[in-house]
């Protein structure tokens, strides 16, 4: 009966370690608090997808979550992703996108509604990827 216990004890303990140490390895995506707010710069973006995915602990609510290129003035065409984003935004939206100034890669959807000058570039840039004969130039199919 000893033995049976002392099994027992050593398989929940080694499942608690395992449980614990398999978390901690999970790398966290770097978030917009985790920045100083003089490190990024606002540009304007472009919506190029939104999909949701239902939560049903919440009951019927969604996590919607959007796909964007920005960086759309150069021919290098930058992509981000931001999920379970609480904005009223669709396909074709522009919006201003937070990118790093040291690391184009990291970015965060700031705001809807473009300025005039910045409405502009996503003009510019939405007929650039009609004469290129694509839905959004320098974006792959997703």
């Amino acid at each position: 009966m000893k033995n049976l216990s002392k099994t027992i004890c050593v398989i929940l303990f080694s499942v608690a370690n395992l449980l614990v140490f398999s978390s901690c390895n999970k790398e966290r995506q770097p978030q917009y608090e985790d920045f100083n707010e003089e490190d990024f710069v606002l540009v304007p973006g472009i919506v190029t997808k939104i999909t949701r995915t239902p939560i049903y602990a919440r009951g019927n609510w969604y996590e919607y979550n959007v796909y964007y290129a920005y960086n759309l003035k150069s021919d290098t065409i930058l992509v981000g992703k931001e999920m379970d984003v609480d904005l009223a935004l669709k396909e074709g939206d522009g919006f201003y996108v937070l990118v790093n100034k040291k690391d184009k890669g990291i970015s965060f959807i700031a705001g809807p509604r473009l300025l005039p000058k910045d409405q502009k570039i996503l003009e510019s840039y939405l007929l650039r990827s009609k004469e290129n004969r694509v839905r959004y130039f320098g974006v792959d199919e997703q």
